[in-house]
């Protein structure tokens, strides 16, 4: 059977900070048996756990360090002898075309099972009517891909959690559109890095059956391909305890190509030729408890502003986070805040606030950005004084951290 190592690479901050995490090859797990059936090696993949994790529509893949587990995500699988060089037949010529396989539920880090639908090559399982494991052809070195992409695949016309790649000379990608709840990513194995501790010394070798034999196991590290962004609230005075956020959205460019497999040139991802330009707004929406799966955002108010001088506010988690394709400097945001207590008779206008990564604060760790980044996460603070008066904090966490800013809607157009 062959199975992968699968690992995922996250960033979080606030809206201006920013960090990415590369998860360590798989250790635990329930490695499956080495025997190989009349002199055949079989593939075997691990994975890892992402830096987040996610199930359908329910946001980030992964979770922070003490909950950095997988929840049984649907990933696709691609092998090819590494040999190919042109894609343009690749369902006819690869060792592996578009397996689905199913991450670990709960776990850190595991094997997965990459099974062959047709292990006799005539259209149908084998004699025992069982898929078998894809095992290594002779001397052939292979490349393996995988991707997540939630049910953003779009066809033209829907999106649906049934993706179907496009094959280019050069490449395979998958067309999507974005909600702002599915986590894309996609992955390579390695091969300097998955034979280090082995007895292969040359990355040309892997992977093979000759390396497979000598302890060498592809390792897809999965890589985040949108930036996040998570939200807070808290009270600026004792204004605040009287309104509640109704909802609030990000404006972003949301179709595209997720390109999963690829020549030695050919970038990975979400390259910005690929990605249309016309803008949607994406929606902040919850968890909910029973599903998991992502609802609306139901009314929250501020946590009640603390009147002691110097006090330090407590702020309050909303949502659970917008996930936007990366690569801009700017990001529109309406935020739409309520009475508590519906005395309000006209409805209020969405106030207009501004992401701009130049107001980024940065660690003194961390290079840098003049966009922001895929892999990261920005949490944005929101300061409520009122229904009229709003501030805005960003400030990078556990994907990858970035730094921190302050957005102050309530400044003058013109220094007093």
């Amino acid at each position: 059977m062959k199975k992968f190592a699968l690992l995922a690479v996250a960033a979080v901050g606030v809206m201006a900070a920013c960090s990415k995490n590369e998860v360590a090859p798989s250790t635990g797990g329930s490695q499956p048996e080495t025997g190989y059936q009349d002199g055949k090696v079989p593939v075997r993949f691990g994975v890892g756990a992402p830096a987040a994790l996610l199930t359908k529509s329910t946001g980030t893949v992964g979770g922070l360090a003490d909950a950095n587990v997988w929840d049984q995500q649907t990933l696709y699988i691609f092998g090819f002898d590494r040999t190919v060089a042109d894609f343009t037949n690749a369902e006819t010529d690869a060792f592996i075309w578009h397996v689905e396989a199913t991450a670990p539920d709960g776990e850190a880090s595991d094997y997965i099972d990459v099974m062959n639908p047709d292990p006799d090559g005539d259209g149908m399982q084998n004699d025992e009517g069982e898929w078998e494991p894809f095992y290594y052809g002779g001397n052939i070195v292979y490349d393996f891909y995988g991707y997540h992409i939630d049910d953003a695949y779009w066809d033209g016309a829907a999106t649906s959690n049934v993706p179907v790649p496009v094959a280019e000379a050069d490449r395979i990608y998958v067309p999507f559109k974005i909600d702002g709840g599915q986590d894309l990513m996609v992955a390579k194995a390695d091969p300097d890095a998955d034979i280090l501790g082995t007895e292969v010394i040359d990355a040309r070798n892997a992977y093979s059956a000759y390396s497979a034999r000598r302890g060498v196991e592809p390792n897809l590290v999965f890589k985040h391909q949108l930036a996040r962004f998570t939200f807070e609230i808290v009270p600026g005075s004792a204004s605040a305890n009287n309104v509640q956020v109704e909802s609030l959205k990000l404006e972003s460019k949301t179709t595209g190509k997720l390109v999963v497999v690829g020549t030695a040139e050919t970038q990975l991802g979400i390259p910005a030729a690929d990605v249309e330009e016309e803008k949607s707004w994406l929606t902040l929406r919850q968890k909910n408890t029973d599903s998991g799966e992502l609802e609306p955002l139901a009314p929250v108010g501020t946590e009640t502003f603390d009147e002691a001088p110097e006090a330090e506010q407590t702020s309050k988690a909303i949502g659970e986070s917008i996930l936007a394709i990366p690569g801009e400097s700017v990001y529109n945001i309406e935020l739409t805040l309520g009475d508590k207590a519906g005395s309000q008779l006209t409805p209020i206008a969405p106030l207009p606030l501004v992401l701009d990564v130049n107001d980024v604060v940065r660690p003194d760790s961390s290079e840098p950005i003049t966009t922001f980044q895929a892999g990261e996460s920005y949490k944005i603070t929101i300061v409520i004084y009122g229904l009229e008066e709003v501030k805005i904090k960003a400030t990078l966490e556990e994907w990858k951290d970035g730094g921190t800013t302050v957005i102050d809607p309530d400044e003058p157009p013109f220094s007093e």
